[in-house]
């Protein structure tokens, strides 16, 4: 059975419309915790690095937590 191609091409637009949205407020809310850590008044040097370096592994948590769904959604 073949998807008429109007509405393959709105389905398809709508995916794109949602995907790019969902990664705007991913992004958005990256923007905002490195924000924090910019903003935050740090008493040296290395204080600054441990925040950055919090985040940064929560980033690269999110990444391996992504990656794995990835993996599993193709495996199925």
């Amino acid at each position: 059975m073949e998807i008429d191609p109007r509405l393959r091409r709105e389905l398809t637009k709508r995916f794109e419309m949602e995907s790019n949205k969902r990664e705007a407020e991913n992004t958005e809310n990256w923007r905002k915790d490195l924000d924090a850590v910019y903003r935050k008044k740090h008493e040296s040097m290395a204080s600054l690095l441990i925040d950055i370096k919090a985040l940064l592994d929560r980033m690269n948590n999110r990444v391996k937590t992504l990656t794995s769904i990835i993996k599993e959604g193709n495996e199925k």
